[in-house]
């Protein structure tokens, strides 16, 4: 599935094991999980690594939308997902409804977790390495 721009309150259905967007792509739209699961990961030495999983009613994919970076990690439907789309205006009205600072508090802490993101995917692919699952 390609991550292109979608239509407000749209829903989309993923089937189990597509690949909802890739790691490093660029972000237009977040999901709002509404049925299903959904598995994070980034690929470590060319392990794919979870770093984490969504369930109903969490958002994902919204960290590209909201500092323009690129998708830090891969998201991939591990049972049929249907997800509400949350397109990048929507996020970006939000965003400018903010209180002042608040922008400012938000983009400390994505930076913070795209670095968090890294380690323990990193921290994750050493102890595979070792046997530790």
């Amino acid at each position: 599935m390609s991550d292109t721009g979608g239509t407000p309150g749209l829903q989309r259905v993923f089937p189990r094991g597509t690949v909802i967007f890739k790691e490093g792509d660029s972000g237009h739209e977040a999901y709002m999980l509404q049925q299903g699961t959904v598995r994070i990961f980034k690929t470590v030495a060319g392990r794919k690594v979870t770093i984490g999983r969504v369930w109903p009613f969490q958002v994902f994919g919204e960290l590209a939308l909201i500092d323009d970076g690129p998708r830090m990690a891969a998201a991939i439907a591990d049972d049929d997902a249907t997800c509400l789309v949350l397109t990048k205006d929507a996020i970006r009205t939000m965003m400018d409804q903010a209180p002042p600072g608040l922008n400012t508090l938000i983009q400390s802490l994505l930076s913070t977790i795209r670095e968090l993101g890294d380690d323990l995917a990193d921290a994750r692919a050493m102890l595979a390495e070792h046997g530790v699952e």
